[in-house]
């Protein structure tokens, strides 16, 4: 009686770990979910298309953009979002530092994208600086998620002096 007693508690010991781990995971996973696909207030309006690149670090969708059909349209949405991005950052809103920091990023593919196809001299200078931007980017959503403001302050002046590297190769065109 006292081994089939003891075999019961056992069972319901791990059905109560196994059920509290599968909740911990779902409600992480739904969690991080819910962040990368709901939109963002500082999102475009109407994004239509993903740029060359939406596809997030993790797996994850990264919100969608929509790239301006010019080399300076594009320069204004990435100035758009740096100002939007700098004033989360000193706000310490560090929650919006994921949507932003790859809005950048995406924003930065679609730059450099047409840049190549402008002056396609300009390929071989441009893409270790993308490959950059896209890790910075990733950095600053690691750090933002942790709620590292100063990392994410450090991280954010990086991506800044390299975006300031691009536009150098870009408008030498």
């Amino acid at each position: 009686m006292k081994t089939n007693m003891r075999n019961g508690v056992l069972w319901v010991v791990a059905l109560a770990a196994v059920t509290m781990v599968a909740g911990v995971a779902l409600t992480g996973c739904s969690s991080k979910q819910g962040a990368s696909e709901a939109p963002a207030a500082t999102s475009q309006a109407t994004p239509e298309a993903a740029a060359p690149g939406a596809e997030a670090e993790k797996g994850e969708a990264a919100e969608a953009v929509k790239p301006a059909r010019s080399i300076a349209g594009i320069w204004t949405q990435i100035g758009e979002e740096q100002a939007k991005l700098s004033a989360a950052i000193e706000g310490g809103q560090l929650k919006d530092v994921h949507h932003l920091a790859f809005g950048i990023r995406d924003y930065v593919v679609a730059l450099a994208d047409q840049a190549k196809q402008a002056a396609p001299a300009t390929a071989p200078r441009l893409a270790p600086l993308v490959e950059q931007v896209k890790a910075s980017a990733t950095k600053l959503d690691e750090l933002g998620d942790a709620g590292n403001l100063s990392g994410t302050q450090a991280e954010y002046k990086k991506l800044q002096s390299t975006v300031a590297s691009i536009k150098a190769i870009a408008s030498g065109q």
